[in-house]
């Protein structure tokens, strides 16, 4: 019996990450692992004095202009400086509503070595209106419900959801706070409302995979940050059929809001709702691609049923459109394409081409979930894709959408620019974002636009014009030395800014064989917090819910945090540090549109110890959904000991796409990662992690006489750079201003 106790211990112990042995010297401190927490305590208890400066787009100075800043007011003085005492350390949402100016939202950021310094202002004429455009909403399945992936025939009343049906006005208020300033102070704001409205949920479509619906209630999370339309024409607005969208239809009515874009009958469905802002008079039209006519109960309207409007139908689009007074602002919203890609399929494409010469003043599009960039067709300006404000989605790709304010001239009824704000849907939540996080989808968005745009990235937005070469460049030029072998360049450490890309390579000694850009898709392992919400310093994409696994601040490698992880020679099973979601093979197409799939990558990162144990990390192939497992591979990145901070990488490629698994015969697509932390032989051990990456590589390099050269921005923060003998590089990075 005792025996058979004991290995029940074992067993037991085995599977858990943080189990002991006895420690004779139980009860006493950890040092090195109190010294980094206590070090993130002060962090977090911290304030400081800071000071800021309210400017113009010329850098001039601005007095007496009021803004908000941590629920506080405050007012710049004549020199445009606002100081605030005892802030505390973090991020701090920012709002300056002033008239001549457009509405900005910021973020202040005050950490002990860095402050925001400037927050500029954009001037706005009196015959500018400010029109606000966001993405894929809706209040329903995982925020009633976190284990949901459809719907059914009931309300959920969970307990650790997001929203319950008896406080859903008051939930769904919480979602959307930490954005509402920037769309309270625009002259107009617009969602795409991708869910039925309802209380009633009895007639679920059939045969529909996904359905769901969002409470009436719900819609205050929307008329309480001041959206004035929504529109309907989606693939998802007819999934409690037609007795949904008729509850739908009144209580979106009830609520106050505008809309277009479905309707009773295929004649309701494809008319539009205008909107007039003092002297000028907005026509929302929208429509979906996504017909669902392989069901029985499809998702469009006809003549026999109510459902969304048929983009696909070409001529009664066409009609609806050029049938409207072309003295109005006649705004067109697409809800189609492919879900997860970068850029609009052809389709869409096609459809952006059309419509733009249909009696249209601007494009809209969105369905894929993920943000498109911007484009212009035939002098109409266009926005991609939006991606997701409010959704439910978990997809590491969906968690970057984009909110884009447009500078409309009343006068001449023509987009002088727009304002592009990043969008972090966290734990499906909007938040605005700042640095780096901001920076890379900005330049990622430029990168996927057309050539006829200019985007400037700012500290959490961008400004974008529909022509070419609207911006002044500055340049910065690094050498590097490569040995004579195959080398991982990290961009990011010797870029001037995250704002910055790299416009010019030149081999200035020796001779390469082979260059090739990749990016980085796991974008959050840099543990660093770069959004708006009251939670400071967070690091929410990893789990380290465990004791032994925690941010700290006392010896990061970039930034001001790392992550830690501590063991000592007690500790019978490692730390285990989780990447939260699954990172996909990026959604491309080459120049005639057909698919362009990048299964090399690289694992790379930065790792310094003291007295650390082993660290090895688990990759895991996967599918794109379900998260099928074709294999899982162990990679070595540490022996342990002391270690100073030094790069890490494994190179590695999914399996070809001969290999399926599920009823769905689904390809390799996706890479899952862990860390693991042992213990040390003797003794206490921490190790930390920063700048950690996943790397797809893209874009092949050809030099031409030895120099490569780009005007466009694009995304790319890595080189893998292989030569003969040792070579030296010159690359030029470009700031636009």
């Amino acid at each position: 019996m005792k025996i058979f106790f004991n290995s029940l211990v074992l067993l037991t112990c085995l599977n858990l990450t943080a189990c002991k042995v006895k420690d004779p010297n139980e009860g006493k401190p950890d040092e090195q692992t109190q010294v980094a927490i206590s070090d993130r305590e002060k962090l977090l208890a911290g304030s400081a004095n800071i000071s800021f400066t309210i400017t113009d787009e010329n850098q001039t100075p601005l007095s007496n202009i009021s803004v908000t800043l941590a629920g506080q007011s405050y007012q710049s003085d004549s020199d445009g400086t606002i100081s605030v005492s005892n802030l505390a350390y973090g991020n701090h949402a920012i709002m300056v509503e002033q008239t001549g100016y457009f509405p900005r939202a910021s973020i202040v950021v005050n950490q002990p070595d860095s402050s925001t310094t400037t927050v500029q202002l954009q001037t706005k004429a009196s015959s500018s209106k400010s029109l606000l455009f966001a993405g894929d909403t809706m209040f329903g399945r995982r925020y009633l419900d976190p284990n949901l992936k459809t719907m059914g025939t009931s309300i959920p009343d969970v307990t650790d959801a997001l929203i319950h049906p008896d406080t859903a006005g008051a939930d769904s208020i919480a979602i959307t706070a930490d954005v509402a300033a920037l769309f309270e102070n625009a002259d107009f704001a617009s969602v795409n409302l991708e869910s039925p409205v309802t209380t009633n949920p009895a007639t679920v479509h059939p045969t529909k995979e996904f359905s769901f619906f969002s409470l009436p209630d719900s819609l205050q999370g929307l008329t309480e940050i001041g959206i004035d339309y929504v529109g309907l024409g989606n693939n998802h607005i007819y999934d409690y059929l037609q007795s949904g969208l008729e509850d739908t239809l009144i209580e979106v009515s009830n609520a106050g809001l505008l809309h277009s874009g479905a309707g009773l009958d295929e004649t309701q469905a494809m008319t539009t709702v205008s909107k007039t802002l003092e002297d000028i008079t907005l026509v929302l039209f929208a429509a979906t691609s996504i017909t669902g006519t392989e069901h029985e109960y499809s998702y469009i309207a006809d003549t026999e049923k109510g459902g969304a409007a048929n983009l696909t139908n070409s001529d009664t689009v066409k009609s609806s459109l050029e049938e409207q007074d072309s003295s109005q602002f006649i705004i067109a919203q697409m809800h189609g394409g492919d879900e997860y890609t970068y850029s609009p399929s052809s389709y869409i494409g096609s459809r952006f081409e059309a419509l733009s010469k249909q009696n249209t003043d601007l494009l809209i599009a969105h369905h894929p979930h993920v943000a498109q960039g911007f484009a212009v067709y035939n002098d109409i300006p266009a926005v991609l894709g939006l991606g997701n404000f409010v959704f439910d989605q978990p997809r590491l790709d969906t968690l970057l959408g984009v909110a884009v304010m447009i500078d409309l001239n009343t006068e001449t009824q023509t987009v002088n620019r727009a304002f592009a704000y990043p969008i972090f849907v966290e734990d499906y939540k909007p938040r605005f974002t700042t640095g780096f996080l901001t920076h890379y989808l900005l330049r990622r968005l430029a990168e996927f636009s057309d050539d006829n745009i200019t985007l400037i990235p700012r500290d959490n937005y961008g400004e974008v014009y529909f022509s070419q070469n609207q911006a002044t460049k500055s340049t910065t030029d690094v050498t590097i030395e490569v040995n004579s072998n195959s080398d991982i360049i990290d961009l990011r450490q010797y870029a001037p800014s995250s704002a910055a890309f790299v416009s010019e390579i030149e081999v200035t000694s020796g001779e390469l064989s082979s260059m090739v850009f990749g990016r980085d898709i796991m974008v959050f392992g840099d543990f660093e917090d770069w959004d708006n919400d009251s939670e400071a310093f967070e690091v929410s994409r990893w789990d380290h819910t465990s004791d032994s696994v925690f941010p700290c601040t006392d010896q990061p490698y970039a930034g001001i945090q790392a992550l830690c992880s501590s063991r000592d020679e007690f500790d019978n099973t490692p730390s285990i540090i989780p990447f939260r979601h699954t990172m996909r093979v990026m959604e491309l197409t080459d120049e005639n549109g057909d698919p362009l799939l990048s299964k090399d990558f690289s694992f790379y990162g930065y790792l310094q110890s003291e007295n650390g144990g082993k660290i090895d990390a688990l990759l895991s192939y996967t599918t794109e959904i379900d998260d099928l497992t074709f294999s899982q591979h162990k990679i070595d990145v540490s022996e342990g000991g002391d270690q100073a901070w030094h790069a890490f990488s494994h190179d590695f490629s999914l399996p070809s796409d001969e290999f399926t698994l599920g009823p769905k015969e689904l390809p390799p697509r996706g890479v899952k990662l862990q860390f693991r932390h042992y213990a040390p032989s003797t003794g206490e051990a921490i190790s930390r992690l920063d700048n950690v990456a996943l790397i797809s590589w893209q874009d092949a390099i050809s030099l031409d006489n030895g120099l490569w050269q780009t005007e466009k921005m694009h995304g790319f923060d890595f080189l893998k750079i292989s030569a003969s003998d040792d070579t030296s590089v010159k690359i030029t990075f470009t700031l636009l201003d």
